[in-house]
């Protein structure tokens, strides 16, 4: 798979068939757009490529930080694996918030990255203040001789799968739902960093996780996670709050990994997968009763962890 930076001026030489949305998630209802552009692609005897934008659509017409449901390298995997052959990454700025429907298609789409044929979902919008509809988008595709596939929404208990739905389910405490929209267990990634080391002195052991994107929060409470370290899994017990009990502001990360043997995890990548919310965030009267809550949560995710079936996550 191959990684192009491009802006308004960029000139590709080849064609090719891509995928327009923001992605954000990459949920199953994306993923049927990616799997109609890789067919088209293949069809028309050219790569499979998808656009980007590094920052969200939002902050700049919304003047909003938009919590996100994958960082930029989780994206360019999850792409890799569904088949697509050249990302077109682009910032998202003034210059291309502000072009018409007509100029994006002809301008952007047609002249300089040379498309042949494009895939977007139904509700797709596009051009300055999202005036492009799908509508406009067969006319200025027919006239400009692109081929054009619109998906249909991809349905979940009667309702259509959205990043919208999915960030609410995660705010809700469902990862599970989160899980079968997405197609795959809602991870966060970064780095593990020295904490306050309490969990040390009362014999549990945290990895405490620095996170490198802006994602959407959880809600806070205690999660059976599944955790991956340099391409190595173990389940977790993993607590996402801001450890009430003493007082703090910090949305912090900690994961227990059971069955870690290694070495210290300090300035590691680590991904953590949440498989399913335990219980919601508790303030304690004092240590000894977070100790033994503790002890009583990895209990219960231990036996959790043994009656699953792996085959699901």
């Amino acid at each position: 798979m191959e990684l192009l930076e491009v802006n308004l001026e960029s000139n590709i030489s080849g064609e090719t068939a891509i995928a327009l949305g923001n992605f954000d998630g990459i949920h199953l209802g994306h993923r049927a757009l990616l799997d109609k552009v890789v067919a088209m692609a293949r069809s028309l005897g050219c790569p499979a490529s998808v656009l980007i934008f590094k920052n969200h659509t939002k902050n700049l017409t919304e003047g909003i930080s938009q919590e996100l449901l994958t960082s930029r390298s989780q994206k360019h995997e999850i792409f890799k694996r569904a088949g697509i052959d050249i990302i077109y990454e682009m910032d998202f700025d003034k210059s291309i918030m502000h072009l018409t429907p007509a100029e994006f298609v002809e301008r952007f789409l047609s002249d300089h990255l040379k498309i042949k044929g494009i895939v977007v979902g139904y509700d797709y919008r596009f051009g300055f203040k999202a005036k492009g509809t799908v509508t406009e988008l067969r006319t200025l595709c027919r006239d400009n001789n692109i081929q054009l596939a619109v998906e249909d929404a991809v349905m979940y208990e009667g309702e259509a799968i959205s990043s919208t739905r999915i960030r609410r389910a995660i705010k809700d405490g469902k990862p599970d739902l989160a899980h079968r929209l997405l197609g795959r267990p809602f991870s966060i990634e970064g780095t593990v960093v020295k904490g306050k080391q309490l969990g040390r002195t009362i014999g549990i052991p945290t990895a405490n996780l620095l996170l490198d994107t802006h994602y959407v929060t959880p809600k806070f409470g205690v999660y059976l996670t599944r955790v991956r370290i340099e391409d190595r899994f173990y389940f977790a017990a993993t607590n996402i709050g801001t450890n009430p009990t003493f007082k703090e502001k910090e949305i912090k990360v900690e994961s227990y990994l059971y069955d870690y043997e290694g070495e210290s995890l300090y300035g590691k990548a680590m991904e953590v997968d949440l498989i399913k919310f335990i219980r919601p965030e508790i303030t304690f009267t004092g240590v000894d009763e977070l100790k033994k809550k503790m002890d009583d949560d990895l209990e219960y995710i231990r036996e959790e962890i043994n009656g699953m079936n792996l085959q699901s996550i």
